[in-house]
């Protein structure tokens, strides 16, 4: 998952913004055909940018193939922030797209803004059988029971390790460390060995955070993390987020961690190529480039699960985005819309996908159409992201928080950590701040919201 940019999205002004015309403006309108039918072009937003964005084109141009009279206008907004901003704003002016990419923490905010039209009211149940998709992935994206948009690009966080580095700082290769000790410890080995400057990098991202409250059973917020009931308080108080911060910011202490930034997944990325760390924390998503990457730098790429306190691991939460259908379309965008999301998640389509990013298939017989060839043998680091998921369990931890103010909320703990890392303030009382600026975040949201 990758995110650029400030500011967020409120859902001010978005509720009962659903009317839209029907004929000409953003999303697109419905013209008769040179030979007399009728077509129709739909517009699709999404925030993939680079090869990923060419890969979503080429989906795009084999469903158009398929379907005489489809025509699909894709644009990239180069990330989710930014469409989520600009897929707000073109409902509130009344001229949404007919499909947009939206990551996973805008989902609350989403559903509030009552401008969308879930997926499983629109597409017939005859057409999609449901239990063939990766229950992990459900999870999230079913709220009340209720699936309000359809998964397509699904990751979470994974370990990635240079196993050139580990061989010569004589560790085992294939035993990396699995808890936060033991990445501590071999960081401390390859640089006293003079393999890499430091041992290891990451983003300085909350999207990790969450997944190490995941992988500790604890939710982030109150109310079942946001699905019992609107959240009003985090759970950065609690012995979990201690276990996190205070590894953390020792491992930055101990000058074992490359702070690349806030949500600096370029620079984290080149920290790691270019082989100043040996291990980086990063998303399932980039694996394929990632390898390519690391075999132009000269080393070869492995992959282990993200690291826990004590190695006990529950599981982790989705990222990445699902896509979602506005209300106020015409009957034949609507169709044309949920043709598109069929096609998508095909486990054909959803193979081709996997293969050529990382992102998970979210459909069970697309994993299994990639056994039977064989993919996973030939590709091991695929084989760990899989693998990952799978022994994840359903709790309400695992299913991940849903709220309003999400990605104030990500930006919140992102600088306390740089709070805590500057020497402003120990980790005790930085979680409390975050804790506090935390829960009033939430309270204005409800506030607005209620």
């Amino acid at each position: 998952m990758f995110l650029k940019g400030a500011g967020a999205a409120t859902v001010a002004g978005l509720a009962g913004c659903s009317g839209q015309s029907e004929s000409d403006g953003e999303s697109g309108g419905t013209t008769m055909g040179s030979s007399g039918g009728e077509s129709v072009t739909i517009k699709f937003w999404h925030a993939m940018g680079g090869d990923l964005a060419q890969r979503v084109d080429d989906i795009t141009n084999s469903f158009e193939e398929q379907n005489d009279g489809v025509t699909v206008e894709t644009t990239s907004r180069n990330s989710y922030r930014d469409n989520l901003n600009a897929t707000t704003s073109a409902v509130s002016s009344g001229n949404p797209p007919a499909l947009s990419q939206i990551f996973e923490i805008g989902t609350q905010l989403t559903i509030d803004s009552e401008a969308f039209v879930p997926v499983e009211d629109i597409i017939p149940s005859d057409r999609i059988n449901y239990d063939n998709f990766l229950d992990p992935v459900l999870d999230f994206y079913r709220v009340d029971g209720k699936l309000n948009s359809m998964p397509f690009n699904s990751s979470n966080a994974i370990m990635m390790y240079n196993r050139d580095a580990f061989e010569e700082a004589g560790l085992d290769p294939d035993d990396p460390p699995q808890t936060y000790q033991g990445i501590t410890e071999a960081s401390n080995t390859l640089t006293s060995e003079g393999v890499v400057e430091k041992g290891m990098t990451f983003p300085n991202h909350s999207w990790f955070v969450e997944g190490w409250f995941a992988q500790q059973d604890e939710t982030l917020v109150n109310n079942e993390n946001g699905r019992s009931g609107r959240a009003t308080e985090s759970n950065l108080d609690s012995d979990a987020a201690q276990n996190i911060f205070e590894w953390w910011t020792d491992l930055y202490g101990q000058d074992q961690y490359l702070n690349p930034g806030i949500e600096a997944w370029g620079e984290a990325q080149q920290a790691f190529l270019t082989q100043k760390t040996g291990m980086i924390v990063y998303s399932t998503s980039s694996i394929a480039p990632m390898q390519q990457g690391a075999a132009d730098n000269g080393f070869e790429l492995d992959t282990a699960y993200l690291p826990a306190p004590n190695g006990e691991r529950t599981g982790l939460p989705i990222g990445g985005a699902s896509l979602w259908i506005p209300k106020g379309l015409s009957d034949a965008q609507q169709q044309a819309a949920a043709e598109l999301l069929l096609f998508m998640t095909q486990p054909e389509q959803q193979a081709r996908w996997h293969r050529g990013t990382g992102y998970f298939p979210v459909r069970k017989e697309a994993i299994t159409q990639l056994e039977d060839d064989g993919f996973y043998e030939e590709n091991p680091a695929f084989r760990t992201a899989i693998d990952q998921l799978n022994e994840t369990e359903s709790t309400t931890a695992t299913s991940g928080a849903l709220m309003g103010p999400f990605p104030e909320v990500r930006t919140i703990i992102e600088e306390g950590y740089v709070s805590m890392i500057q020497g402003n303030t120990n980790v005790s009382d930085g979680l409390s701040q975050m804790k506090r600026d935390v829960d009033e975040t939430l309270q204005s949201y409800n506030d607005r919201v209620e």
